[in-house]
């Protein structure tokens, strides 16, 4: 797909089109268009998080979050989309800082395999969404 398509799929109301049970609570702005500074929450109980774009340049496909789960970890998450003649290829990191004994062993517990089938999984929820069919750019903002 081309990659401003692509891009969008990586903003919260993207991810709303593809990734089951995502529906954050968007504090900032509240319509959750994707902007720097926003802010919105996921999750509940221990896993209650509050994320934040620091870093939001569509005309080079890039965002980057900062998402914060207060009873133990926060992450920086970048995304950057690129573009190859007629394929998108989409790097995915994330950086993870523990902030309690509880997020030292959930951090731990991430190694290189056990991230790259969390990521693998996105590639397998993309292409059933794509199946199905994709929202106006409009919507995905």
């Amino acid at each position: 797909m081309p990659v401003d398509e692509a891009f969008l799929l990586f903003t919260p109301k993207g991810e709303e089109a593809w990734v089951p049970g995502w529906s954050p609570d968007y504090v900032f702005p509240k319509t959750g268009e994707t902007a720097k500074d926003m802010v919105f929450r996921t999750g509940s109980g221990e896993e209650a998080t509050i994320w934040t774009c620091l870093e939001w340049q569509p005309e080079r496909h890039h965002v980057r979050y900062l998402r914060t789960t207060p009873a133990q970890r926060t992450a920086f998450i970048e995304v950057n989309c690129s573009s190859d003649n007629d394929a998108t290829s989409v790097f995915v990191s994330y950086g993870y800082v523990p902030l309690t004994e509880k997020g030292e062993e959930a951090v731990a517990a991430i190694t290189p395999e056990t991230f790259a089938v969390s990521i693998d999984e996105w590639s397998v929820l993309i292409t059933d969404y794509l199946r199905r069919g994709m929202p106006s750019a409009d919507e995905a903002r």
